[in-house]
């Protein structure tokens, strides 16, 4: 019995030993870790948050827009939208993106067009971060402003004129945007890509996506 006791004893520190050498001398945890996005699904948790409309220059944490982001400023503001497959207020607000920019897409589909609203060109970008590629995951918390980690979220980039020189500018919003009713969530979104489309059209001609 003390036998069979000291060879599973030895068993287990040979094995704790391998798992701990390969966490402290390879790069398979960091990798695992690093390919995984840890998001909340806003509505299953009864999560509404509340947060300000406001235009920022700086991103969540710092690091450089997408070379995506900035050469589609280009052609016009973007609007990128953030969703999953298992998520109730990606459901909600999936049908009222596509009546609102006139568009039809499959929920499992990546979408990047160039749509028009009220005359003016949007960059399109419609991520489903279950089947994404790694570059638009992850773009997606560089714009998670409010640090909320949850969705659906959605950024509208425009340009803004800094200190002499024109930047993106964008601002964040989550879940089913605190209304109650698609009527009011297509009202205020529409309302906040004008006023993203109007400061886009002031700032234009003096960007540059280098």
């Amino acid at each position: 019995m003390k036998k069979i006791l000291t060879i599973q004893i030895s068993a287990l520190i040979i094995v704790s030993g391998s798992l701990g050498g390969m966490l402290i001398f390879t790069d398979v945890y960091e990798d695992v870790h690093s390919g995984i996005v840890s998001v909340l699904c806003l509505s299953c948790l009864k999560l509404e948050p509340i947060t300000k409309i406001d235009f920022t220059f700086e991103t969540a944490y710092g690091d450089p827009h997408p070379m995506f982001v900035l050469e589609n400023l280009t052609h016009g503001v973007i609007f990128l939208h953030y969703s999953e497959d298992a998520c109730l207020g990606c459901d909600i607000m999936y049908p009222i993106i596509q009546d609102l920019f006139n568009i039809t897409f499959g929920k499992e589909d990546m979408v990047n067009e160039i749509v028009n609203l009220k005359g003016s060109d949007i960059a399109f970008f419609y991520t489903n971060i279950n089947h994404a590629s790694d570059k638009m995951k992850k773009s997606f918390p560089i714009y998670d402003k409010d640090h909320i980690s949850g969705l659906p979220m959605f950024a509208i980039i425009t340009l803004g004129y800094d200190n002499g020189i024109i930047r993106p500018y964008y601002t964040t919003l989550y879940g089913t945007l605190g209304l109650d009713n698609d009527k009011d969530r297509s009202i205020y979104l529409t309302e906040l890509i004008q006023e993203s489309i109007d400061i886009y059209n002031q700032n234009k001609e003096g960007y540059s996506p280098n």
